[in-house]
């Protein structure tokens, strides 16, 4: 703080009178209002780094998202969805083995699912198992129930 008998004079006005004292209060103001400010952008940006995690493949590297599961014992789970294990089945490569994926630059978006392919199932070639969680709590009754569903279906189809 600047003591009266410590203020220049200028021009025959003082400092204090010209709006120094205030021009300098505002400047502290500023440089603590960008401090904060640039504390507050780190938290950020450590806060993001943590919800969404990078890795590192020998293909590229990859940007997961961590989700917390609604158990207590798997706790929350990092995911990386959509990551190619093969390249695509397309041209030459049609009806041969598997080659590995091509390399990336860059960082990967695998937050979620890529867009899938359109194409028509019937019904009679999926599996749909819903099982109450009451049920599941046997594991031996849930096996017998499998069983017993199975031969059902093939003693159903040797009818027809």
């Amino acid at each position: 703080m600047l003591d009266r008998n410590q203020v220049q004079v200028q021009h025959g006005r003082s400092m204090l009178a010209s709006g120094g004292l205030l021009w300098m209060c505002r400047s502290v103001a500023k440089a603590d209002f960008l401090f904060w400010m640039g504390a507050v952008s780190l938290c950020l940006a450590a806060v993001q780094a943590q919800q969404h995690p990078v890795v590192t493949t020998n293909y590229g590297k990859l940007r997961g998202i961590k989700v917390t599961l609604p158990n207590e014992i798997l706790g929350p789970v990092e995911q990386y969805l959509g990551i190619p294990y093969a390249l695509a089945p397309t041209g030459e490569r049609r009806f041969q083995p598997p080659e590995p994926p091509m390399s990336w630059p860059g960082i990967r978006n695998a937050t979620q699912f890529p867009p899938v392919c359109p194409q028509f199932l019937e019904d009679r070639f999926l599996l749909n198992d819903m099982l109450p969680v009451w049920f599941t709590a046997n594991l031996d009754t849930v096996v017998t129930y499998v069983q017993e569903h199975r031969y059902f279906i093939w003693h159903r189809s040797a009818q027809m």
